[in-house]
């Protein structure tokens, strides 16, 4: 009697490249806390959408757009494009994260833009947390259904 087990040859797993979406991450969004400068929790949770969500694609490239159209009327013109003021920079970051921002909780107000906005002038060590979060594409968990199941 042959006692001798068989040896399955396990076949490699194969990917369903279908089921990977980080663009649906991204808009899914993403919670974290607001820091204080000195790193303490604030309390206020922000949901945030991600790098690669459709609003904020398309907010940068309307950014970019609108660089690329002042340079070239100013090459047209013969002249450099005239380089934006710190004012103009800091109010456009206070935009950039604005648009990454869909929510909040831990907050007396119910959200809305302009408050977020306000909150973001007075608070400018934020702006850079929001765009942070919404740029670290491991914030928006697994792209793929499957990538949980891997051994």
């Amino acid at each position: 009697m042959n006692t001798t087990a068989k040896t399955k040859t396990q076949e490699p797993q194969l990917v369903d490249i279908t089921e990977f979406d980080v663009v649906s991450a991204c808009e899914a969004g993403h919670e974290f806390e607001l820091r204080s400068p000195d790193g303490s929790g604030t309390g206020i949770k922000l949901q945030v959408l991600g790098a690669f969500a459709p609003e904020v694609v398309k907010w940068n490239g309307g950014i970019a757009e609108k660089m690329i159209s002042e340079q070239r009327i100013a090459q047209r013109k013969g002249k450099s494009s005239k380089p934006k003021t710190m004012e103009e920079l800091s109010e456009q970051n206070i935009e950039g994260a604005l648009i990454r921002v869909k929510g909040w909780s831990g907050v007396k107000q119910a959200y809305t833009q302009d408050l977020m906005r306000n909150a973001l002038k007075r608070n400018p060590h934020w702006v850079g947390q929001v765009i942070e979060e919404s740029e670290h594409l491991g914030n928006f968990g697994t792209t793929s259904a499957s990538s949980s199941e891997a051994t």
